[in-house]
């Protein structure tokens, strides 16, 4: 079973107390196969479904932000097939470069804010240098402690994280 290891929030900061106004959501669910969970929180647009690639997730996010949050611009194929093909399976990966380029350079100018919130174990937390690549204002949140039972050991465990 899929488990939700992040949530990314896309909006727009707060002019007087920054945090976010929220338009769109996309959750991050994670295990056997990745999966990017695009749900608009303004209308009642349907779900949308991208399988991202491995090693470019933070890349994918903002094609997907690009292409289908804020509607820039229509890559040559769609990324979210009834079949959950992958990006893999969609684009090249010289296709995928040049999308991800296209993005940063529609993204540029825009006020748009996105927030990272990243639970523990999620692949995200090992590509965060890459958010510095897209033009938009971010925040991030990472866990900082965490109270959880644990069905094997059948305890509560207390985990302090540090970075």
């Amino acid at each position: 079973m899929a488990t939700t290891t992040a949530t990314i929030l896309i909006g727009s900061a707060h002019q007087n107390h920054s945090g976010i106004l929220p338009k769109w959501s996309i959750a991050l669910t994670e295990n056997s196969r990745p999966a990017l969970i695009v749900k608009s929180l303004i209308d009642d647009e349907q779900e949308q479904v991208i399988i991202p690639t491995i090693e470019g997730m933070i890349d994918d996010l903002y094609l997907v932000i690009s292409v289908c949050v804020l509607k820039l611009f229509e890559p040559a194929g769609s990324l979210n097939l009834p079949a959950r093909n992958s990006l893999y399976d969609i684009f090249s990966e010289d296709e995928r470069k040049a999308l991800y380029e296209r993005s940063k350079k529609v993204l540029g100018g825009r006020k748009d804010k996105v927030v990272f919130h990243l639970l523990e174990d999620c692949h995200l937390l090992h590509q965060l240098d890459r958010i510095d690549g897209y033009p938009l204002d971010y925040e991030v949140t990472v866990p900082h402690i965490k109270r959880e039972y644990d069905p094997w050991s059948k305890q509560v465990a207390v985990k302090k994280f540090s970075y």
